[in-house]
């Protein structure tokens, strides 16, 4: 049997587009699944220290994470931006999804409105929706290649404006801010009071040497989320960590008492373990960027010699590739190929724009090769 019949339609979201290449894998389909950005790197060296902590019980850790995990990411970080981070100033969650929720729900409890830049991750949507904000969505030029306008926003930003989301690395495009425009930012945030929220989970995904973290300016108006899914290929243990002012903590510490009681115990004790061993993390960064750039630049060095056109993705571990020119919307070409060809790919309607689709770059180069030479029979 084939895919799904064209009577049952693909929904729009990552979550069901996942779960249908899930559904066709478990049917004995041979499908290539390029939907989410899941690292398939392997993880740092950790079967033995779980074993070796599988000798005691795990209770729950106090709301807002392990204290020894909360004091090793502050001396982290601290280091690395040249600031002075403490434990207090880190709040840890079940995945970073679940500190920006936390974080939008407590920021958003007397509403307000929430800028976003498009092409933008999708739950960032949602979860504004749920904790009852305004979205106000600025879009971004092809033209100019899905660069954030500064002056536009800066017109935009009014006495409703609660916060700002700005992603960087950014997923979908891979576009990074600057070191100049990062200052700025930080900056006007605190010039106009809002909270700047900059999702920094793709962080050692900089291949062109631009990325700068919000963390080297960081002030009380200022929160940066990162995330073990992304840099340590571990998705699955659902363990991520912000940067904010402590007032702002307390209440995010409140709140997830009451919705999930604290992280994942075992997560953060494994968590901690490694980040306790500095010089070992910093060359299993170095290592994992270096596999994502081969694979990026094999990826845009097979698109550009078929002329295929995508936008350059500076960091992250994903490509924004236009849709060929033969159909109306990038929803319908990631259906296609999900029919015919057994791709998955993630439909840019999704990140609010219908002509691109992304690709995620952080596989095997096998299932690189073979996904690229099924999508490039729909250009001529």
């Amino acid at each position: 049997m084939g895919g799904y019949p064209s009577s049952k339609p693909m929904k729009k979201s990552l979550g069901d587009l996942f779960l249908r290449e899930k559904t066709l894998k478990e049917r004995g389909e041979k499908v290539l699944g390029f939907t989410l950005t899941s690292p398939a790197f392997p993880p740092p060296p950790i079967r033995e220290k779980i074993l070796n902590f599988y000798k005691f019980s795990f209770s729950y850790s106090p709301a807002g994470g392990d204290l020894g995990l909360r004091e090793v990411l502050a001396n982290f970080y601290s280091k690395k931006w040249q600031v002075d981070l403490k434990k207090e100033n880190v709040f840890v969650g079940n995945g970073g999804k679940e500190v920006l929720f936390i974080l939008l729900q407590v920021l958003l409890k007397k509403k307000g409105e929430v800028i976003l830049f498009s092409p933008y991750w999708p739950s960032y949507v949602g979860m504004v929706k749920m904790a009852g904000g305004k979205l106000k969505i600025l879009k971004t030029s092809e033209k100019h290649g899905f660069y954030p306008d500064l002056k536009e926003l800066k017109k935009k930003i009014s006495s409703k404006t609660r916060a700002l989301i700005l992603n960087s690395p950014c997923n979908p495009t891979g576009r990074i801010l600057r070191q100049k425009e990062v200052e700025y930012l930080a900056d006007l945030s605190q010039k106009r009071n809002f909270i700047l929220i900059s999702d920094e989970v793709y962080e050692i995904y900089d291949f062109e040497n631009l990325y700068c973290s919000f963390l080297k300016f960081f002030h009380k108006n200022i929160f940066c989320v990162f995330s073990a899914s992304k840099i340590f290929s571990l998705c699955g243990w659902r363990l991520g960590w912000g940067f904010g002012d402590e007032k702002l903590i307390e209440e995010m510490k409140s709140y997830q008492n009451d919705l999930s009681t604290s992280p994942h115990t075992l997560s953060q004790i494994l968590m901690r373990e490694i980040f306790r061993e500095e010089k070992k993390v910093l060359r299993y960064f170095s290592k994992n960027k270096k596999l994502a750039q081969e694979r990026r630049d094999f990826v845009i060095n097979f698109l550009k010699e078929r002329k295929i056109d995508f936008i350059f993705p500076e960091g992250g571990i994903a490509i924004f590739i236009k849709i060929p020119s033969k159909f109306k919307n990038a929803f319908s070409f990631s259906e296609t190929l999900l029919e015919k060809e057994k791709v998955s790919v993630a439909p840019g309607e999704i990140f609010g724009h219908k002509k691109y689709f992304r690709m995620n770059l952080a596989l095997p180069f096998e299932d690189l090769k073979e996904g690229l030479k099924r999508i490039a029979r729909y250009y001529s």
